[in-house]
């Protein structure tokens, strides 16, 4: 348990510096504002990876973050990425999800970007399901 902890800190310190590194700003493709509480908005995310099959690491429901896995296949280790959910204010919140490939780079905004998008879809799903017009 205590390698694991270290191991999570490690990849937390990396995403941190590489994030700052590149301005601090995800690329609009990897965030996403909801007219919707944080929690609701946190809930639905959970939701959509669960759906999609996506292997959950670890989840924070104090910090609304949640880190897992996305598929290896023969051409590909995968990545790990980590969702966070920040709120705007009240009634409004942020997702960002930020990915670095699995034995690749500590950030790469480019590295599953089809995966970000699914997720993405996943949410608005679940708040059009809730919220028929």
């Amino acid at each position: 348990m205590r390698g694991s902890y270290k191991r999570l800190l490690l990849v937390e310190t990396l995403l941190l510096v590489t994030v700052s590194s590149l301005g601090g700003e995800a690329p609009g493709w990897a965030r996403r504002e909801y007219a919707a509480p944080i929690d609701l908005v946190f809930t639905a995310a959970l939701k959509s990876l669960q759906e999609q099959h996506h292997e959950v690491k670890s989840t924070n429901d104090a910090t609304h973050t949640v880190d897992f896995h996305v598929g290896t296949s023969p051409w590909s280790w995968g990545y790990n990425i980590r969702l966070t959910v920040t709120p705007i204010d009240r009634t409004r919140s942020q997702v960002v999800v930020g990915s670095s490939r699995s034995g690749g780079k500590a950030v790469s905004w480019g590295s599953g970007k089809k995966e970000v998008l699914n997720i993405f879809a996943g949410i608005d799903a679940e708040f059009s399901f809730q919220n028929p017009d």
